[in-house]
């Protein structure tokens, strides 16, 4: 869950996308519910390449 939105940065409080309680924006998790607040976003970094899959049955031509 994330309570620290582009809006957050003014330090004003926010409202927790899981319960609805208004939460300071600097709080790690919510009083209410206890869901944990995330860091700003960040692109994901690149993966690893995917496993190739099963190989396929010899089908009837």
């Amino acid at each position: 869950m994330c309570f620290r939105p582009a809006a957050a940065a003014s330090g004003g409080p926010v409202k927790c996308p899981k319960c609805g309680a208004s939460v300071s924006a600097s709080a790690d998790a919510c009083p209410s519910c206890g869901a944990v607040a995330a860091g700003p976003a960040k692109p994901a970094p690149p993966g690893a390449p995917k496993a190739p899959g099963p190989p396929k049955a010899p089908g009837r031509h």
